[in-house]
């Protein structure tokens, strides 16, 4: 209960100010969440396992690179192969592999230190390649709509907090979680100031997660 107010709190002092003007593509860089385990995948690399003839991680770049001005990587081992990408890659400094909100939060870290000009971190899990080409617009008309600091996904009734987005405000309220034992972003949902988008796009596989292997080749059945 404690942290529910102190987050609350911290989002109160951030909603003074809002967000008065359209989110600029300009301000906002993403993040691909590829720093799991992989347990459920026989701890492969699950973002390089293949899918339709080329590696998980690079059909989530290909869509998520249309959407925000640049990209970092969130992975925590074996950094060496994803060099072949070019893109920045940031690990999880603490709390290795206890949860994407860790790998949110460094990418957010990140941003401060190594780009000021972004105001925004747009979420990619690594391992859910089919998504709208435009699901960051949607994302930021929310935050743009109802002056939040976080909004997320709800496609077919279920929730999708990996496919979010974050004004860097909400940097503060994060560690704080983090802080408290909260790992994941679904869990901010009723205590920040945060915004769920109903999606309704109904491409094959759209939002369809890959965590096995059984998965992996229900994905490849999909309509291309």
């Amino acid at each position: 209960i404690l942290l529910m107010v102190r987050l609350r709190q911290a989002a109160l002092a951030l909603e003074i100010t809002g967000i008065s003007k359209m989110i600029d593509r300009q301000e906002i860089a993403g993040v691909i969440l590829a720093g799991g385990k992989g347990s459920r995948m026989g701890y492969q690399d699950k973002a390089l396992l293949k899918f339709r003839h080329k590696p998980l991680i690079e059909h989530v770049i290909a869509t998520a690179s249309e959407q925000v001005d640049s990209l970092v990587l969130s992975v925590n081992r074996n950094q060496q192969l994803y060099e072949y990408l070019d893109l920045p890659i940031v690990a999880d400094l603490e709390n290795q592999y206890s949860g994407p909100l860790v790998g949110i939060h460094r990418a957010m870290a990140y941003l401060r230190e190594e780009s000021p000009n972004h105001k925004y971190l747009a979420c990619f899990p690594a391992d859910a390649p089919i998504f709208p080409q435009d699901l960051v617009i949607q994302l930021a008309e929310a935050l743009e709509k109802d002056g939040t600091l976080f909004s997320c996904c709800r496609h077919q009734k279920q929730i999708q907090p990996l496919f979010s987005l974050w004004s860097l405000d909400a940097e503060s309220s994060v560690k704080l979680a983090l802080d408290s034992g909260i790992y994941g972003p679904k869990l901010l949902l009723p205590v920040i100031n945060s915004s769920v988008v109903e999606i309704s796009d109904q491409s094959s596989g759209s939002f369809f997660n890959i965590n096995t292997v059984e998965s992996l080749e229900e994905a490849e059945k999909f309509t291309k």
